[in-house]
């Protein structure tokens, strides 16, 4: 009869998750389950990751996680969409979930040729990285505005229906705080942990009696052990894959710009006052975040620039 309250881990694919679940197992002594259930670990749990609305994704748990408490990882379009391109790779571009379930052993394990990332992400003249950057930026909106799928011309919005108020499915589709991947993974202990501690902070948040979780004091400690793990053990997270370093894929100028556009889009959004974002704290996390992924794609770009 245990019944914890419940936690939503969210992202675009290809952003970490399994880092950050990894450091959700550490901190409450659960394990975490998803939502094609490729885990095995079931829906009866208090943690479960997914990428819907992304097509990757899918609602299955029905209002079981009415309660939740959405956490949304984001990670630099830069880095997600390549890792993304990784796990279809090793999933060999499955058709299906009983596809995937029969190469989910393969995942984390090998990053493909370079060529074959060269490939995907200039065929069709783009379509394929442009797509997948408009599916990244989407679905930050989709999150920060409760479940918004589309604008109509007049204003008007389109709000998914497991996020309308009147269908019960969940409380709110608002995150409780954006989690930045670089930052939970930094080589900079001092990041890490406090990107980890405003993890934890947002899972407890309004129930802390509630959810699983260990005491304040081993919260660094389970961080710890996590980030000493990386790079040791198979398939502990993307760090582990072999391949060719993934430095060494190649963006053109063009795409690098395309992605700072999408990125000032979002910040511009997000920091409008006339909506009210200026002093929206999510907001202002977000635009943060955003703001080094631009200056990250900016010292690029400018790298790349003629002499």
């Amino acid at each position: 009869n245990y019944n914890p309250a419940h936690t939503l881990l969210v992202s675009y694919p290809g952003s970490g998750e399994r880092l950050a679940w990894r450091i959700i197992e550490a901190l409450t002594g659960s394990v975490v389950g998803d939502d094609w259930n490729l885990s095995n670990e079931g829906y009866h749990v208090s943690t479960l990751k997914t990428s819907y609305p992304h097509n990757e994704g899918t609602w299955s748990w029905g209002d079981s996680f009415y309660d939740a408490n959405i956490i949304f990882l984001v990670r630099s379009p830069r880095w997600a969409i390549p890792s993304y391109f990784d796990i279809k790779s090793e999933l060999a571009f499955s058709n299906g979930i009983e596809d995937s379930k029969n190469r989910v052993d393969f995942t984390y394990t090998a990053r493909p040729a370079i060529w074959k990332w060269n490939k995907w992400a200039i065929a069709d003249r783009g379509e394929n990285f442009r797509e997948q950057l408009e599916k990244w930026g989407w679905m930050i909106d989709f999150y920060m505005n409760n479940g918004r799928r589309a604008i109509y011309a007049d204003g008007s919005s389109i709000i998914d229906a497991h996020c309308r108020p009147e269908n019960e499915i969940i409380h709110s589709c608002i995150p409780k705080a954006i989690i930045s991947y670089e930052r939970l993974g930094s080589t900079d202990k001092l990041i890490g942990e406090a990107e980890t501690m405003k993890l934890a902070n947002a899972m407890i948040e309004g129930r802390e009696n509630e959810v699983p979780m260990a005491e304040r004091g081993d919260w660094g400690c389970g961080y710890d052990k996590v980030i000493d793990r990386r790079k040791k053990e198979p398939r502990w997270d993307g760090t582990t894959r072999r391949g060719q370093d993934e430095n060494r894929r190649r963006y053109r100028s063009s795409s690098l710009e395309e992605i700072n556009a999408e990125i000032i889009r979002l910040i511009t959004t997000y920091s409008d006052a006339s909506k009210g974002w200026d002093v929206d704290p999510l907001a202002n996390d977000l635009v943060s975040i955003l703001a080094e992924y631009r200056a990250e794609i900016d010292a690029k770009l400018c790298a790349m620039a003629p002499a």
